[in-house]
């Protein structure tokens, strides 16, 4: 990401809380990635391993070491806001591509991809709306994902109903889909019109249900709390800073395999004029 610093231990709290919230509003007019971070999960499990009788639905944290607790709605407060495209091949069963990160609503940054394309193959967001069903299943796999950083606290049960008070954990909250533009419209136009920095807010994370004919989903929404508004902390920007190291990380790597993949494409293309000046002559 072209806009992050060199050097991010340079930067104090009020810089990072800057650079992790995105574009101004004025700017903004004019699984294989990040999991080094806790996963915020919505459990989609009828039963966990060992056969306990689990709620769908529910939210979750998911990583090394820590306790699975369930929660109908949780507290969160995001320290970063950016997106990702991948490519999710079901028959490899992995990622086939990535883009860098970018942070969301960024419009001038390119996603450039692993493979030199951009957004692994998939056209612009209103351009891929607006075509037809036949031809959207060609881009089958490929999902822009939201990443919300945080830190999330709740009161929750495991799957044996034991209550458990889960404390503030650093996180990742990946959104897509349905449920995408909700962060924006639920938190951030909301702390715009205040004047005040979204990771000063916490809000009251839960989860809807619905149906669409005989397909069951679930949808993140946010309730900010305005009344009670925090200041960063010298913890919150450690946070930030790790968020920003493992962002450059990725970033790096992709525009690594980007640089690769658009060499061997001008390789390949000038083998190809090559061999057709041979044959003509």
């Amino acid at each position: 990401m072209s806009n992050l610093p060199a050097n991010v231990q340079d930067l104090d709290v009020n810089q990072l809380a800057a650079l992790m919230a995105g574009p101004s509003q004025e700017q903004a007019k004019s699984e294989q990635t990040n999991n080094l971070f806790p996963l915020l999960r919505i459990n989609h499990q009828e039963e966990d391993d060992d056969g306990n009788e689990l709620k769908k639905g529910l939210f979750f944290i998911q990583g090394e070491d820590i306790p699975v607790v369930y929660a109908k709605e949780v507290n969160f407060r995001a320290l970063g806001d950016f997106m990702q495209y991948l490519h999710y091949d079901s028959e490899q069963q992995g990622v086939v591509n990535r883009t860098v990160i970018t942070m969301t609503g960024d419009y001038k940054a390119e996603s450039i991809d692993e493979k030199g394309t951009q957004r692994c193959g998939r056209p612009v967001g209103k351009d891929f709306h607006a075509l037809p069903d036949a031809e959207k299943k060609r881009y089958t796999g490929i999902t822009c994902f939201r990443y919300l950083y945080g830190i999330v606290s709740y009161t929750g049960t495991t799957a044996t109903g034991e209550e458990v008070e889960v404390p503030p954990t650093p996180c990742l909250f990946r959104v897509k889909g349905a449920s995408f533009l909700n962060f924006t419209k639920e938190v951030i136009d909301p702390c715009n019109s205040q004047g005040i920095p979204f990771t000063n807010v916490n809000s009251t994370l839960f989860i809807e249900r619905k149906k669409n004919g005989g397909v069951t989903y679930f949808t993140s929404h946010f309730t900010p709390d305005f009344k009670d508004t925090v200041e960063l902390s010298l913890e919150d920007g450690e946070v930030m800073k790790h968020i920003v190291t493992l962002t450059q990380g990725v970033n790096a790597e992709v525009r690594r395999k980007y640089d690769e993949s658009i060499r061997a494409t001008v390789t390949d293309s000038k083998e190809a004029e090559l061999v057709d000046i041979v044959a003509e002559g």
